[in-house]
């Protein structure tokens, strides 16, 4: 017994070393309609990935384009499969575009949209936009890094175009971003240790533009400020309630409201709401006394 039990273990060691293990690599590559531009022409550029059956949650890198033959016009993340942009994809300058995003629960695919980028030609030539400082981690609770190759798109820019394609489309939006929901917390890691606010939504049409925020105590007083997430709360007593305006690329808004996190300060705000209806009660019958007719 005891030597079958030994020749059983062996096996299964020479399985384990024998057996290949399984390792995931992906794919991130730009797609276009065509590759030959006339000089002053608008075209789309769009950033895929191929998780090749791994399933993927954070991805990060930037874009390489020739500044001396293109501008970037516009870049729209509207429909990624992208729902949270720690780095919103931007113009970092000098022809390059930086991004940084996760994916709750992950994502799969062979060709999986990212985001656009829009360029204009400038001059007559040959270019090269790549991708660059690539990095994909896997959806397994660990953000084990995957292998990622990355596929250039090679393009040509002369007088007049030798190919047809359809005219760049502006895309028509009028649905506000999607519904979501902001939380408070605080790190010692992060803001000394103070509150922030963690917010995040995603436009299935022209894309995010910007977030606004503002804080009020009454819900009239305070006014709305450019903000990103996370974003540093003036007010630490958490008695102030909270608005943040989520704005899309077609001007687009969706308003979501946190109440007053201090028990304390809703319970003072709800007292004062109550003196002040008993206050004007007591007002309203006393200037009402006086025009009654006694009887």
């Amino acid at each position: 017994m005891k030597s079958l039990i030994k020749k059983t273990f062996i096996l299964i060691l020479l399985l384990a070393w024998f057996l290949p293990t399984i390792s995931f690599a992906a794919n991130m590559f730009l797609g276009a309609e065509k590759n030959n531009f006339a000089k002053n022409e608008d075209f789309l550029v769009q950033v895929f990935i191929d998780t090749k059956d791994a399933s993927v949650n954070a991805v990060q890198g930037s874009v390489l384009f020739p500044a001396p033959l293109l501008e970037l016009k516009e870049i729209r993340d509207g429909n990624s499969s992208i729902n949270f942009w720690v780095e919103r994809p931007h113009d970092a300058g000098s022809g390059q575009i930086v991004f940084s995003g996760i994916t709750t629960g992950g994502f799969s695919g062979s060709k999986i949209f990212l985001f656009g980028l829009v360029f204009q030609s400038k001059e007559i030539g040959n270019g090269l936009i790549a991708l660059n400082d690539l990095q994909v981690l896997q959806n397994d609770g660990l953000g084990t890094k995957i292998s990622t190759t990355e596929t250039s798109f090679a393009f040509s820019v002369s007088k007049e175009s030798g190919d047809s394609a359809p005219a760049l489309l502006k895309v028509v939006d009028t649905d506000p971003p999607e519904n979501f929901y902001p939380f408070i917390t605080s790190d010692s890691s992060m803001f000394d240790g103070k509150y922030f606010l963690v917010f995040s939504t995603v436009d299935k049409g022209t894309g995010i533009d910007h977030y606004e925020v503002r804080e009020s105590f009454s819900g009239w007083d305070g006014k709305y400020i450019t903000a990103e997430s996370p974003y540093l709360l003036k007010d630490q007593t958490l008695k102030s309630k909270i608005y943040i305006k989520a704005i899309d690329k077609a001007g687009n808004e969706r308003i979501v409201k946190l109440g007053t996190q201090n028990r304390l300060a809703w319970f003072l705000q709800g007292l004062v709401f109550v003196i002040l209806l008993i206050v004007c009660v007591f007002v309203f019958k006393k200037i009402w006394s006086k025009f009654t007719p006694l009887k």
